[in-house]
Order: C-alpha cells, then sequence, then structure tokens
C-alpha cells in the first residue's frame, strides 16, 4: 500500500471550549470523529491556510502544509484574544502521511482517518513514528483531479470555490458565522463561479505560469507542474469556465496539446 510523507505542520488545540471556539472561526463544522477539511479566511473569504481536524481526547489535532504554519499560528493566537486555549505546535516530534490502495491490495488494514474530500484519496495519519515513503502522493493526487495547496497556492490568493472547497466537503454553507462567511455566501448564491482549479494532463515541456490556450485566447494558467518517475507531466491549473466553454480549438500550453480533467463533481 503506498505511503508518502507530507510536508504538513501539526498544531495541537486545547482547553475549555477549544472545539466551539474553533467552529466559529473556520469554513466547515467540525465532525464528531474522523477528520474535518476546512480553512480559516481573511474576512474578505480568500484562503489563509487550509487543513484537516482531527480530535485528540478533548484537545484537536490540526494539521497543514507547513509554508501556513507561521501565520496560521499567528492568527489562531490572534483570534483567541483571552480564551483559555492553549496552542502548541508539534511538528517537531509528530508527522503526517497519507496512505492509498493500489489496485493490488484494495485498501484494507488502511491506518488513519479517511481523507473526507474523495474516497480514493485514502487516509491520512498523524504519527510520532518515521515511516518509509513509497509512493508519490502529489501524482496520486492530480490524477484524481485534487487540488492541494501545498503544491497549488500560496496564503491569501485564493477563494474557496477557486479550489473547490465547495465542491470537496470543505465549506458548510449551513453552519452559523464564521470569519469570511458572508462573502463565500454571497458568491455562491449571487454568482456563477468563472474559474476553478482543473487538473491537467500535459504533452509538452511546461512550467508555473504558462498560460493555457485557445488559439489566441488565454483560458487559463499553470500553478503548479509534476512530472512522475514513470515519465509524463500532469499539473494544476486555474480554468476560466466560460472561456472554455466557449473554446472553438483544442486547449494547448507551449504549444503542446493540454488535456484539461473533469473537476470532482464532473463538471
Amino acid at each position: 500500500m503506498p505511503i508518502a510523507k507530507l510536508d504538513r505542520a501539526v498544531l495541537r488545540l486545547s482547553g475549555e471550549g477549544v472545539l466551539a471556539w474553533l467552529d466559529g472561526l473556520v469554513s466547515n463544522s467540525i465532525a464528531a470523529d474522523g477528520l474535518t477539511f476546512a480553512a480559516l479566511l481573511t474576512p474578505q473569504g480568500k484562503i489563509i491556510a487550509d487543513f484537516f481536524i482531527c480530535h485528540d481526547g478533548e484537545a484537536l489535532l490540526l494539521e497543514t502544509p507547513t509554508k501556513f504554519a507561521a501565520d496560521l499560528f499567528k492568527r489562531l493566537r490572534m483570534y483567541k484574544l483571552r480564551a483559555p486555549i492553549e496552542i502548541e505546535d508539534l511538528s517537531e516530534t509528530h508527522s503526517v502521511y497519507a496512505i492509498w490502495a493500489s489496485f493490488e491490495d484494495g485498501g484494507e488494514g488502511a491506518e488513519g482517518h479517511a481523507d473526507p474530500r474523495l474516497p480514493a484519496l485514502g487516509f491520512r495519519l498523524i504519527t510520532t513514528e518515521e515511516l518509509p515513503s513509497t509512493g508519490d502522493y502529489n501524482a496520486h493526487r492530480l490524477s484524481l483531479g485534487i487540488p492541494d495547496s501545498q503544491w497549488d497556492f500560496e496564503t491569501v490568493t485564493t477563494f474557496p470555490a477557486d479550489a473547490n472547497m465547495d465542491q470537496l466537503s470543505g465549506v458548510d454553507f449551513k453552519k452559523g458565522c464564521f470569519v469570511g462567511q458572508e462573502v463565500v455566501s454571497r458568491m455562491r448564491r449571487m454568482t456563477t463561479v468563472k474559474k476553478r482549479f482543473r487538473a491537467v494532463v500535459l504533452s509538452g515541456s511546461a512550467e508555473a505560469g504558462d498560460k493555457i490556450l485557445s488559439g489566441e485566447r488565454v483560458i487559463g494558467e499553470l500553478l503548479s507542474v509534476h512530472t512522475p518517475e514513470n515519465g509524463g507531466s500532469i499539473g494544476m491549473a486555474m480554468i476560466r469556465l466560460d472561456r472554455l466553454a466557449a473554446a472553438t480549438q483544442n486547449p494547448s500550453v507551449n504549444g503542446e496539446d493540454v488535456q484539461i480533467m473533469r473537476g470532482p463533481n464532473g463538471g
């Protein structure tokens, strides 16, 4: 069964009322068990950091890309004010692994919690043990068309809908207020999403920042590119959905064809 160590930081949040406090800040309602996928947003509705939350007794464990950790830690401390909440960084002692099924093993016996975004992504495990990495998680998630902030975007650049969080169990539109909730809800109620992340299969050389064209019209931009050991390049792109729908010529990057995959909901 493939397993990969991820470049993630682990925070432990504890104290009286910690569940209600964090639930009031983040984009999703925290599940009673298993993993919750959520984000802390700016008041303008952009992602400061996305993360997974799980219970650790009366405390909560939160794992996020390492590149977001310092800013997230700072923001959480700011929001706690005088609340009796303790925030600890466990990154020196705890690691995060992704575990997913191969065709041979079928996923039986996997440790950790199921990834709530998509069953095929497999499981996520927080542990103090050092485990051998035997798989290419970046290639795995791209093959499924799933964005991941570890590779695809930076802090305060992206709305949840851009990164398909609304289609990947990362936003609860029925919960009470959270930071940025007004903007996120208004975008859902009053507008049609015009751009979203889409995985792409490349047939030539390319790098992040390259434009995706239909004829001479720009319909997207590459956000990340990955070349697995078995060859072929895949990546994630921001795609203008209206321009893609109206395209009369096959998409290309640097003069080479590119295949744009469907989104998580098949659209």
